[in-house]
């Protein structure tokens, strides 16, 4: 999906997927959302379309419309071009990795 638009690649420990965040470079829940994707160590490419060229950017919101049925809105994280979400919400997107939440992981330490 959207091989229209160049994406940036981060390198992480967990590689089990196509991760691809569309993002925009001012938007502070995108900046979350990528800081996030980093301290869980996911691999994954993004891009900034507001720094993209407008038809690109016009092509991707359409690309995403026709594929998904639903608006393109910021930060949107796509798994395998098959599934989205919209928005940043940890929790949300812990269960949309499938990636324990964090009070889980420190549960399970504290049963060691």
């Amino acid at each position: 999906m959207f091989d229209q638009v160049v994406f940036t690649e981060v390198a992480g420990e967990i590689q089990r997927e196509k991760v691809q965040l569309l993002a925009l470079s001012t938007c502070g829940f995108c900046k979350r959302g990528m800081d996030f994707l980093k301290k869980k160590q996911i691999a994954f490419e993004y891009v900034f379309l507001d720094e993209v060229e407008t038809e690109l950017k016009v092509k991707s919101k359409q690309e995403f419309r026709d594929k998904f049925g639903i608006n393109l809105s910021y930060p949107s994280l796509v798994r395998n071009g098959d599934r989205y979400t919209l928005g940043y919400i940890q929790r949300f997107w812990e269960e949309f990795l499938d990636i324990p939440h964090e009070d889980e992981t420190v549960e399970a330490k504290l049963l060691e």
